[in-house]
């Protein structure tokens, strides 16, 4: 036992690369095995996930200020495959998400009516679905709220009042603000208060347009951002021996402490996926001088509140904590 117990030791010791190798692997293992691929899901949970992506993403384009009718075929029909495999597999209609997305799909179809477009073909596929809508789905009419207001608000009407907002103002988004928030976020936790995050703030419009074709969720909307923002980790922060995933829990909490402080500061905003390509990232790392020790976590789009803030619904199912 003393001698597996000091080879170990110094096995941890001078080849710290094999341990986080071997936890590598087994994650990508696990990704693999439990992570959803399209449509195609093997239980219920990767069906929650499957179909509440796909209705978000209606739910988007419900809320376009520029209303195109008949938009999202290719999406709505991913929704809808994907809905009747989970009912095919023999999983309850009667679940949040599942009439969720039967209340997106009813707002779609009368949001479509009133702009005088019917698609006999999709009505009728989506009236073969069983189940009721549960009108948690769909917009929110006027999401905009005051500077002053925002800050009066005690902690759980604060979190309860913030919006991604896809849908902005003219008016050039106050610097000093945008620093205050960037001040604030750094009250963050991390691992042992190493603070291992850079924000980048992008406000000139040429760059910003350059920096949004590679990443793959602002379309429709991106044109009208007044800035974005672009969270990196920094790898040189972490351990070598366990800390290889470290480097985004830290960062992802800063860029919460972002929205949040946004919000407080009366800016609006969206989170906007960091998940790219190879390609996609090389380009952004180049455009901004992103280094090669750092990863970028997420994007986020900022801007004033415009006249009508018309957005997503974006309903949160029941938290279900586990209690040891």
């Amino acid at each position: 036992m003393k001698i597996k117990f000091y080879y170990n030791e110094l096995k941890r010791k001078f080849f710290p690369e094999l341990e986080i190798r071997k936890k590598n692997n087994d994650y990508y293992r696990r990704f693999l095995k439990y992570s959803f691929l399209g449509t195609k899901c093997s239980d219920e949970r990767q069906y929650e996930a499957v179909i509440t992506r796909w209705y978000h993403t209606i739910e988007k384009g419900l809320a376009y200020t520029n209303f195109r009718s008949g938009f999202g075929k290719r999406n709505l029909d991913f929704l809808l495959t994907s809905m009747e495999n989970y009912v095919s597999d023999g999983y309850s209609p009667k679940v949040f998400f599942y009439e969720t997305a039967l209340s997106v799909l009813s707002a779609y179809q009368e949001k479509n009516a009133r702009y005088g477009y019917i698609d006999e073909k999709l009505n009728a596929r989506i009236a073969k679905l069983p189940g009721k809508p549960n009108n948690f789905g769909g917009t929110i009419d006027n999401a905009c709220i005051s500077l002053s207001d925002v800050q009066k608000l005690n902690y759980k009407d604060f979190v309860c009042s913030r919006h991604s907002m896809r849908h902005f103002s003219a008016e050039p988004v106050d610097k000093e603000r945008i620093l205050k928030a960037i001040q604030l976020a750094q009250k963050t936790p991390s691992a042992c208060n190493r603070q291992g995050w850079q924000a980048r703030i992008i406000l000139d419009k040429e760059i910003m347009k350059k920096v949004l074709q590679n990443q793959n969720g602002n379309e429709g909307f991106g044109q009208e951002f007044g800035g974005l923002i672009c969270v990196t980790g920094d790898l040189r922060c972490f351990n070598r021996e366990r800390e290889i995933y470290q480097v985004y829990m830290d960062a992802g909490m800063y860029a919460q402490s972002i929205l949040n402080a946004l919000h407080f500061e009366n800016i609006a905003s969206v989170p906007l996926s960091g998940s790219l390509t190879l390609a996609q990232e090389k380009n952004v790392c180049n455009l901004l001088g992103i280094a090669e020790c750092e990863v970028i976590v997420m994007f986020i789009g900022i801007g004033n509140y415009p006249d009508e803030g018309l957005t997503t619904r974006s309903e949160r199912k029941k938290s279900n904590p586990i209690f040891y």
